[in-house]
């Protein structure tokens, strides 16, 4: 068994077990009311369903945006305190002829315990870049998101909806590389948190 299946059965007996402590039957009018409409107040990640994020971006994904076939090189789930972490890598066959660049890919979803944990975490990786060219924030991913590229070497987004976030990156941008597919599978990614 390898160390990527271990880690991902030990999450699932760890979601399950954190879920079956759960009671489906809110307590107070507030939590009822919330149920009724679907509009969660608190800043807990309550009963949201869980995500396969190994689906949500897939070797395909990869290929569309790097615009050649390319490999897994990296993959895993970890769950360290109350936050669940997957990552994935891939990088491209073979070197663009006209660049001289190989490109990569990464991809990083995250699920923390509470929605205030993962705004934090947002606000502190885009004050870091938000004086940077080629920054821009995004309007119609999420609840927040933004996009940053320097034109030449890469293209990244970050986007948080709730207590989720994803990150996608990628790192050597080359002659087949495509931003519109990148564009496309970034949106596809944020419907589907």
């Amino acid at each position: 068994m390898t160390i990527t299946n271990a880690l991902s059965i030990l999450l699932l007996v760890f979601l399950s077990c954190h879920e079956a402590g759960k009671t489906n039957h809110p307590t107070n009018p507030r939590e009822q009311e919330d149920r009724k409409t679907g509009s969660a107040t608190n800043d807990t990640a309550g009963d949201t369903p869980l995500l396969n994020p190994e689906f949500l971006f897939t070797k395909a994904d990869a290929e569309e945006i790097l615009g050649q076939p390319a490999q897994l090189t990296d993959s895993a789930t970890t769950v360290i305190a109350d936050t669940m972490e997957y990552r994935s890598a891939y990088k491209a066959n073979a070197t663009d002829v006209k660049t001289g660049k190989t490109g990569m890919i990464y991809f990083l979803c995250e699920r923390y315990a509470r929605v205030s944990i993962a705004r934090d975490v947002y606000s502190s990786i885009k004050t870091g870049n938000e004086n940077h060219e080629g920054f821009k924030i995004v309007h119609d991913m999420g609840d927040e998101a933004y996009f940053h590229s320097d034109g030449q070497n890469f293209l990244f987004v970050i986007v948080r909806k709730g207590e989720k976030m994803f990150r996608i990156k990628v790192n050597k941008i080359t002659s087949t590389t495509s931003l519109e597919k990148f564009n496309q599978i970034v949106k596809k990614i944020s419907d589907a948190l």
